[in-house]
Protein backbone atom coordinates (compact mmCIF):
# COMPACT_ATOMS: atom_id res chain seq x y z
CA UNK A 1 0.00 0.00 0.00
CA UNK A 2 3.06 2.22 -0.18
CA UNK A 3 2.98 5.02 -2.72
CA UNK A 4 6.45 6.16 -3.72
CA UNK A 5 6.60 9.85 -4.69
CA UNK A 6 9.91 11.55 -5.65
CA UNK A 7 10.74 14.15 -3.03
CA UNK A 8 12.53 16.37 -5.53
CA UNK A 9 9.72 17.57 -7.77
CA UNK A 10 9.61 20.74 -9.80
CA UNK A 11 7.15 23.50 -8.95
CA UNK A 12 5.27 22.79 -12.16
CA UNK A 13 4.99 19.10 -11.32
CA UNK A 14 3.76 19.87 -7.83
CA UNK A 15 1.15 22.25 -9.20
CA UNK A 16 -0.04 19.59 -11.62
CA UNK A 17 -0.31 17.02 -8.83
CA UNK A 18 -2.23 19.41 -6.58
CA UNK A 19 -4.63 20.25 -9.39
CA UNK A 20 -5.15 16.51 -9.86
CA UNK A 21 -6.19 16.13 -6.24
CA UNK A 22 -2.85 14.99 -4.80
CA UNK A 23 -1.51 16.69 -1.64
CA UNK A 24 2.26 16.35 -1.79
CA UNK A 25 2.79 17.80 1.70
CA UNK A 26 0.62 15.04 3.21
CA UNK A 27 2.33 12.33 1.20
CA UNK A 28 5.79 13.54 2.20
CA UNK A 29 4.79 13.80 5.86
CA UNK A 30 3.75 10.16 6.02
CA UNK A 31 6.52 8.90 3.71
CA UNK A 32 9.08 10.36 6.12
CA UNK A 33 7.35 8.99 9.23
CA UNK A 34 9.19 6.29 11.18
CA UNK A 35 6.59 5.29 13.78
CA UNK A 36 2.84 5.83 13.59
CA UNK A 37 0.12 5.14 16.14
CA UNK A 38 -3.12 3.87 14.63
CA UNK A 39 -6.63 4.18 15.99
CA UNK A 40 -8.63 1.74 13.86
CA UNK A 41 -12.39 1.34 14.17
CA UNK A 42 -14.26 -1.52 12.52
CA UNK A 43 -17.98 -0.88 12.01
CA UNK A 44 -20.44 -3.58 11.02
CA UNK A 45 -23.75 -2.68 9.38
CA UNK A 46 -26.02 -5.23 7.77
CA UNK A 47 -29.20 -7.25 7.98
CA UNK A 48 -28.42 -10.52 9.72
CA UNK A 49 -30.08 -13.70 10.91
CA UNK A 50 -30.22 -13.28 14.69
CA UNK A 51 -31.90 -16.54 15.71
CA UNK A 52 -30.23 -19.93 15.63
CA UNK A 53 -31.11 -22.48 12.97
CA UNK A 54 -33.49 -22.36 10.03
CA UNK A 55 -36.08 -20.01 11.52
CA UNK A 56 -37.37 -16.59 10.52
CA UNK A 57 -35.70 -13.84 12.50
CA UNK A 58 -33.58 -11.02 11.13
CA UNK A 59 -32.51 -7.57 12.32
CA UNK A 60 -30.46 -4.60 11.21
CA UNK A 61 -27.21 -5.23 13.07
CA UNK A 62 -24.66 -2.58 14.08
CA UNK A 63 -21.45 -3.48 15.88
CA UNK A 64 -18.06 -1.86 16.51
CA UNK A 65 -14.56 -2.93 17.37
CA UNK A 66 -11.75 -0.48 18.18
CA UNK A 67 -8.10 -1.45 17.80
CA UNK A 68 -5.01 0.61 18.64
CA UNK A 69 -1.46 -0.29 17.69
CA UNK A 70 1.90 1.20 16.69
CA UNK A 71 3.18 0.81 13.12
CA UNK A 72 6.84 0.81 12.05
CA UNK A 73 6.53 2.69 8.78
CA UNK A 74 9.99 1.73 7.55
CA UNK A 75 9.90 -1.98 8.42
CA UNK A 76 6.17 -2.19 7.55
CA UNK A 77 5.18 -4.10 10.66
CA UNK A 78 3.06 -3.75 13.79
CA UNK A 79 5.15 -3.16 16.90
CA UNK A 80 4.31 -3.34 20.59
CA UNK A 81 1.00 -4.36 22.13
CA UNK A 82 -2.31 -4.31 20.27
CA UNK A 83 -5.26 -2.97 22.28
CA UNK A 84 -8.78 -4.15 21.46
CA UNK A 85 -11.99 -2.55 22.74
CA UNK A 86 -15.14 -4.54 21.94
CA UNK A 87 -18.35 -2.57 21.39
CA UNK A 88 -21.85 -3.84 22.10
CA UNK A 89 -24.00 -5.03 19.23
CA UNK A 90 -27.17 -3.00 18.61
CA UNK A 91 -30.23 -4.52 16.91
CA UNK A 92 -33.07 -2.61 15.26
CA UNK A 93 -35.99 -3.52 13.01
CA UNK A 94 -36.28 -7.09 14.34
CA UNK A 95 -38.74 -9.00 12.14
CA UNK A 96 -39.75 -12.40 10.82
CA UNK A 97 -38.75 -11.43 7.30
CA UNK A 98 -40.76 -12.91 4.46
CA UNK A 99 -43.75 -13.87 6.64
CA UNK A 100 -46.93 -12.27 7.99
CA UNK A 101 -46.00 -13.36 11.52
CA UNK A 102 -44.89 -11.23 14.42
CA UNK A 103 -41.19 -10.70 15.20
CA UNK A 104 -39.18 -13.17 17.28
CA UNK A 105 -38.42 -12.46 20.92
CA UNK A 106 -34.77 -12.79 21.88
CA UNK A 107 -34.09 -14.21 25.34
CA UNK A 108 -30.68 -12.65 25.73
CA UNK A 109 -28.09 -10.43 24.08
CA UNK A 110 -27.05 -11.01 20.49
CA UNK A 111 -23.39 -10.28 19.68
CA UNK A 112 -22.21 -10.10 16.08
CA UNK A 113 -18.57 -10.21 17.21
CA UNK A 114 -17.50 -10.81 20.81
CA UNK A 115 -13.73 -10.52 21.08
CA UNK A 116 -11.88 -13.51 22.55
CA UNK A 117 -8.18 -13.38 21.58
CA UNK A 118 -5.63 -12.09 19.08
CA UNK A 119 -2.76 -13.61 17.11
CA UNK A 120 -0.05 -11.90 15.00
CA UNK A 121 0.01 -12.71 11.27
CA UNK A 122 3.27 -12.12 9.45
CA UNK A 123 4.12 -8.88 11.24
CA UNK A 124 1.86 -6.57 9.24
CA UNK A 125 -1.51 -7.81 10.52
CA UNK A 126 -3.27 -9.30 13.53
CA UNK A 127 -6.05 -11.88 13.51
CA UNK A 128 -8.83 -11.09 15.96
CA UNK A 129 -10.65 -14.20 17.13
CA UNK A 130 -14.20 -13.84 18.33
CA UNK A 131 -17.55 -15.46 18.88
CA UNK A 132 -20.91 -14.71 17.32
CA UNK A 133 -23.41 -15.15 20.16
CA UNK A 134 -26.99 -16.05 19.20
CA UNK A 135 -29.39 -16.09 22.18
CA UNK A 136 -32.33 -18.43 22.80
CA UNK A 137 -35.52 -17.05 21.29
CA UNK A 138 -39.23 -17.40 20.73
CA UNK A 139 -39.92 -17.75 16.98
CA UNK A 140 -42.97 -18.36 14.84
CA UNK A 141 -43.85 -21.82 13.52
CA UNK A 142 -43.99 -20.40 9.97
CA UNK A 143 -44.95 -21.79 7.46
CA UNK A 144 -47.10 -23.93 9.73
CA UNK A 145 -48.59 -20.87 11.43
CA UNK A 146 -47.73 -17.87 13.54
CA UNK A 147 -47.86 -19.53 16.96
CA UNK A 148 -44.59 -19.17 18.83
CA UNK A 149 -42.14 -21.80 19.97
CA UNK A 150 -38.96 -21.71 22.04
CA UNK A 151 -35.62 -22.49 20.41
CA UNK A 152 -32.10 -22.75 21.75
CA UNK A 153 -29.34 -20.30 21.06
CA UNK A 154 -25.84 -21.04 19.86
CA UNK A 155 -22.35 -19.73 19.19
CA UNK A 156 -20.13 -19.53 16.11
CA UNK A 157 -16.40 -18.86 15.85
CA UNK A 158 -15.65 -15.76 13.76
CA UNK A 159 -12.48 -13.86 12.87
CA UNK A 160 -11.52 -10.36 11.77
CA UNK A 161 -8.15 -9.13 10.55
CA UNK A 162 -6.65 -5.72 11.29
CA UNK A 163 -3.94 -4.82 8.78
CA UNK A 164 -1.19 -2.26 9.22
CA UNK A 165 -0.74 0.21 6.38
CA UNK A 166 1.45 3.12 5.38
CA UNK A 167 -0.77 6.23 5.37
CA UNK A 168 0.64 7.96 2.28
CA UNK A 169 -2.75 7.22 0.75
CA UNK A 170 -4.07 10.22 2.73
CA UNK A 171 -2.36 12.48 0.21
CA UNK A 172 -3.85 10.85 -2.87
CA UNK A 173 -6.98 12.12 -4.70
CA UNK A 174 -10.06 11.86 -2.50
CA UNK A 175 -12.45 9.30 -3.95
CA UNK A 176 -16.01 8.67 -2.76
CA UNK A 177 -15.89 5.08 -3.95
CA UNK A 178 -13.18 2.47 -4.30
CA UNK A 179 -11.16 -0.08 -2.35
CA UNK A 180 -9.77 2.74 -0.17
CA UNK A 181 -11.66 5.95 0.61
CA UNK A 182 -10.17 9.01 2.28
CA UNK A 183 -11.93 11.52 4.52
CA UNK A 184 -12.32 15.08 3.24
CA UNK A 185 -9.88 16.40 5.87
CA UNK A 186 -7.29 13.74 4.92
CA UNK A 187 -7.04 12.58 8.52
CA UNK A 188 -8.39 9.05 8.06
CA UNK A 189 -8.96 6.41 5.42
CA UNK A 190 -11.36 3.46 5.20
CA UNK A 191 -10.97 -0.08 3.86
CA UNK A 192 -13.70 -2.69 3.51
CA UNK A 193 -13.15 -5.76 5.68
CA UNK A 194 -15.80 -8.01 4.13
CA UNK A 195 -18.93 -9.54 5.68
CA UNK A 196 -20.44 -6.11 6.32
CA UNK A 197 -17.40 -4.65 8.13
CA UNK A 198 -15.65 -1.39 7.29
CA UNK A 199 -12.32 -0.38 8.87
CA UNK A 200 -11.46 3.30 9.36
CA UNK A 201 -7.83 4.08 10.21
CA UNK A 202 -6.73 7.33 11.86
CA UNK A 203 -2.92 7.69 12.12
CA UNK A 204 -0.99 9.86 14.56
CA UNK A 205 2.66 10.68 13.97
CA UNK A 206 4.86 9.41 16.80
CA UNK A 207 8.34 9.72 15.28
Amino acid sequence: MNTLIPLAASAASLLGLQMGGVDMAVIQKWTNAKVIKYHAVAVHKGREQVVFGDYEGKADVADTLTVEFAWDNKAHKIIGPVTVIDGKTVLTNLKSDGTNCGPPTLKGAYEQFQFVSQAPMGGDSVQLNGTRVIPPAMVSNYPGGCSMRAIAGGKEDVTLTVVGASPEVLGMPIMKEGAITTSADRKSFSIGGGAGWMWTYTPTLVQ
